[in-house]
């Protein structure tokens, strides 16, 4: 049987909607174009803004533009994204896990688009 062909997404180069088969023959769907109910906006030290709509877009923050390494959060949010692009892991998952990974790194967010609707707050060190 041959996998599905790629659904398209204009917001991003390839959303792809296939079946898992785990080893124990269990058949999970994988949503890659799911995107979370509100999206996170945050901002890095270099001024720059990055509106994260996915766990997809998540896991390419905490890889590229972090700005520290080795954080605890950090690891496990890359973990559970990886988890959701298997389809082992919920989207809104891997959005606490990213939060939580933010507030360790003191990357300041937002619930929205535009910084704005912050409903997290970053911790006084």
């Amino acid at each position: 049987m041959l996998p599905p062909e790629p659904q398209w997404n204009r917001d991003r180069l390839s959303a792809v909607t296939f079946a898992v088969h785990s080893a124990a023959g269990a058949t999970a769907i994988s949503d890659h174009s799911a995107f979370w109910k509100k999206p996170i906006s945050i901002n890095l030290d270099t001024g720059e803004r990055l509106v994260l709509r996915s766990p997809q877009d998540a896991l390419y923050a905490l890889v590229s533009d972090w700005p520290i390494n080795g954080g605890v959060h950090q690891q496990r949010a890359i973990d559970f994204c990886r988890a959701w692009l298997a389809g082992r892991m919920p989207a809104e998952t891997v959005r606490q896990a990213f939060i939580l990974a933010a507030l360790e790194a003191g990357v300041p967010i937002a619930d929205d688009e535009n910084g704005t609707a912050s409903s997290v707050s970053n911790p006084q060190v």
